[in-house]
Formats: C-alpha cells, structure tokens, sequence
C-alpha cells in the first residue's frame, strides 16, 4: 500500500464498538452548495448538523428505559413544582420566610412542594448512576441551574420589568451571581474538550498525521458544544420567564400567562438536553478516565510522584511476544510507563513530565523483548469505549 492509499477508513478497528460513525453520516441538503460566498459558513453549519444527526442517532440506538424513565421524572418533578394554584393566584406578597411556607401556602401545595423535591432527589440520583465519568459536572450543572434562577429572582425584586427600566444599581448580586455561572460552565466546557485531545492523543496515536486528523475529526465537539449553548439558552429563557411571571403580585386575568407557558415549554426542554450534554462525553470517553482540563491532570501528575497511586497492576504484555512489560494503569484511569530516559527509568504517566528528569512521557512504549514500538495502551486490555 502507498502512502497515498492511507485513509481514514485505517482507524476502523477502533470503533469496533460503534454501531455507525460520524464519517457514515451523510445530509440531503447542504448549506455550502447554496452559494459560493457561503461556502466556508455552509460548511461549518453542515458538520455541525453531521454531528447533530450522529448524535442523535447514537442516543435513540443505545438510551435504554433507564435513561428515559430518568427524563420522564424530571420532567415530571418540573411540572409538579411549577404547576400550583399558589404560582398561578401570585400567592401573599405579605408574607415570607418560613411564614410563607407555613401560613400563606395551603396543604395540597405544599404537599406538591414536598413531592417534587423527592422526585428531584431521585432524578439526581439516577443521574448520579447513570453517568459515573460525569457524576461532579452533572451535580455542578443542576446546581447552575438553580443559580440562575437565584439571579433572576435578584434582577426581579425590585424590578418587576426586568430588563426595562433597569437601574445598574439593581443588578449587582444578580450579575454577580451570572458570571460565577459562566465562569464555571466555561470551565467544564474547556474540561470536555481538553479531556478529548488527551483521549485521541492517548487511544488513537498514529504515526500517520492524516490519521490523526481523521481521529480528531471523529470525536469533534462543535455538534456536542451547539447541544451545551442550548441548554444554557433555555435555563436562561426558563428562569428569566418563570421570575418574569411571578414578579408581578396582583394577579390580573391573563396578566403575563404567555411568560408562564414559556416557561413551562423551556423548562420541559431543558431536561433531555441536559441528558444530551452530559451523556455524550461519556459516550466518547468511556468509563476509564476523569474529565478535567490538563492543568488540573498535570497537578495530578505532580501529586502522585511518588507513585503510590498505581492501582492496577495487572501483568501488562508485549501484544507481539507477550514479554511481561510495566505497563500501568493508574486509579485515574491513565497509562503510566518507565521513563525511557537514559539513567531515568522513573514511572510517571504518559504526555506528562516525567517526576524524575522532567522529559515529556511518551505515548508509545518499546517492548525490551522484541523492539517493537506500539502505543502504550496496546499493552494493556482494550477497555476504551469509543
């Protein structure tokens, strides 16, 4: 085989486990043959949809009854706690605090209350089984959600109108609130995708840069990144709109009832698309790893010189002469190999510095038996998802 017949089809083997692949996905209409001068936006928008299309079909192929009886009781917990008669009459605007709770909320609301906290707890709790690689971000994402409500309860205290009118002197703990928010879904965001390019630099090396390309075309996030931004829109649509209907006190027939449905609508939405985007880097990544960002994987490194964090420490082999190598990996799931250093030979995870000479790890490992050179995961069983 020539150089020129190398293609993408080459890294096949390492999607054994996919039904189909990104590269399989193909468009009816596409935006880059409207015209010329949109050519370069067509298509980016066209593999945007490619990977909208592959994602979808991915998940209607592999969610099982657990994933949907999960966004079911969500769902189910949204509209339970949004639906009462105390949200739809304006409540007491005289009372507050526990007196709220106890006096101006009557028994069948309140039992509504208790009962969608439960159902809540449980969602979490599902969630919390469900995705083990993502169990901190997907907590961290509820939790965000529930921020931004705060925030636009803040903008709406004392400005029923919010936005119009608004006066700076109103928006300071609301805002502060908001850029605490973005300040931390634009760290899980960059985690995501940092976690990919270690993910394909670790599993899918390749001598071959065109492999390499392919392999990181393969795993592209813009689809899943598009997913994100859309759950952010309708948590800020949601909260904006349910905080935008309550704020107003004398209940008025018909007053802000549009704002209400809005609320419920995006509200609704808001559930399977937060499954969407934390189902999807674990469907990428496999159970074998921790989505963080490289900063936050080389203060591991750094942390665990020592090498006492070596787990698993079955017998790694050659794949060729099954010569016994060491090969390891660690409780975090990443590879860790000697130094191949002349004098080093210190054991320290690979694409990190190494803890005694300070040289780059590689990501490939040469078997002392038979010289051969293979990533190093080859020396370990292949458990990867992806």
């Amino acid at each position: 085989m020539s150089e020129l017949d190398i293609t993408p089809n080459l890294v096949d083997d390492a999607h054994d486990e996919m039904p189909f692949r990104l590269s399989d996905m193909k468009l009816k209409n596409n935006f880059a043959e409207i015209h010329p001068a949109l050519k370069n936006v067509g298509l980016k928008i066209d593999n945007i949809r490619k990977e909208l299309k592959f994602q979808s079909k991915l998940a209607l192929h592999e969610w099982e009854s657990r994933h949907w009886i999960s966004i079911a009781l969500g769902s189910i917990a949204f509209l339970i706690g949004s639906i009462s008669s105390e949200i739809l009459n304006g409540g007491d605007a005289t009372k507050s605090g526990m007196e709220g709770l106890t006096g101006a909320i009557g028994g069948f609301t309140y039992f509504q209350m208790l009962v969608s906290i439960i159902m809540w707890v449980w969602f979490a709790v599902q969630v919390w089984n469900l995705f083990p690689i993502m169990r901190s971000h997907a907590i961290t994402l509820l939790v965000m959600w529930n921020a931004m409500f705060l925030a636009q309860i803040m903008f709406h205290a004392e400005n029923p109108d919010f936005p119009l009118g608004v006066n700076l002197s109103q928006l300071m703990w609301g805002t502060l609130i908001v850029l605490t928010v973005l300040f931390l879904l634009s760290f899980f965001w960059k985690a995501v995708l940092e976690t990919r390019d270690m993910h394909v630099e670790a599993y899918h090396v390749h001598e071959d840069v065109r492999v390499m390309e392919a392999e990181m075309a393969e795993h592209s996030l813009a689809g899943w990144t598009t997913i994100f931004l859309t759950w952010l829109m309708l948590v800020i649509i949601s909260t904006w709109s349910g905080a935008h209907f309550v704020s107003e006190r004398i209940a008025l027939p018909g007053d802000r009832t549009i704002f209400f449905i809005i609320h419920i609508i995006s509200g609704i939405l808001i559930i399977p698309v937060y499954f969407w985007t934390i189902w999807y880097p674990q469907r990428m990544l496999g159970d074998d790893t921790r989505v963080q960002t490289k900063a936050a994987y080389a203060a591991d490194a750094e942390l665990s010189r020592d090498g006492k964090e070596i787990v698993e420490n079955k017998m790694a082999f050659c794949p060729e002469c099954e010569t016994g190598v060491k090969v390891q990996r660690t409780d975090s799931g990443d590879i860790s190999i000697p130094c191949q250093n002349s004098g080093c030979g210190t054991t320290s995870i690979i694409g990190m510095p190494c803890s005694g000479c300070k040289q780059i790890i590689p990501t490939r490992y040469s078997c002392p038996g038979c010289d051969i050179n293979a990533p190093a995961i080859d020396f370990l069983p292949d458990n990867e998802a992806w």
